[in-house]
């Protein structure tokens, strides 16, 4: 399994070493990160799964796995993201990760985290505050959300880094 941290650290509990400390420290890993590192090793082993970030807000967790492995971190019958749900005390969301380039990544990342809402667009919008992507919504899948809004657009500006706003066209 490739993770944020290293192999030693995967396999002990309550201890990180020297270098994914100072990830740690440095910000460039989250203590989440860490937290589900770990859950998803004792759940599929060494299997052949890449595990990028874990992002957080409200009562929502979602997980940004490499491409193709969504199936097997959902796991047979969904029992994987149970057993997170169970352990986590909240909802848990697997999508892809990608690396943001441009508005293509931000709508297939809103596609993947706003499912079954269906996503029209994203626009990027140059504010006097700053730049920010504005992603549209038909207003008829309002109540298919998975989360409130504001959870939803608290989640995408962490994953891509920049202000997000979801606006219902």
């Amino acid at each position: 399994m490739k993770a944020p941290i290293c192999e030693v650290c995967l396999k002990t509990e309550d201890i990180l070493c020297p270098a994914d400390e100072k990830k740690l420290q440095d910000g460039v890993i989250s203590e989440l990160d860490v937290k589900i590192s770990r859950m998803l090793y004792k759940l599929l082993g060494d299997a052949d799964v890449e595990f990028k970030k874990a992002v957080e807000a409200g009562d929502l967790v979602v997980i940004m796995v490499g491409e193709g492995n969504v199936p097997l971190v959902i796991g047979k019958g969904g029992k994987n993201i149970k057993l997170l749900m169970r352990e986590l005390g909240k909802r848990v969301r697997v999508i892809e990760g990608l690396e943001i380039k441009g508005t293509d990544e931000i709508k297939k990342l809103a596609t993947d985290l706003l499912y079954p809402a269906s996503v029209f667009g994203v626009n990027v919008v140059y504010a006097p505050s700053g730049q920010y992507y504005k992603v549209l919504v038909i207003r008829r899948d309002q109540q298919k959300l998975p989360a409130r809004h504001e959870t939803l657009e608290d989640i995408l500006s962490k994953i891509v880094g920049s202000d997000v706003k979801i606006s219902f066209i």
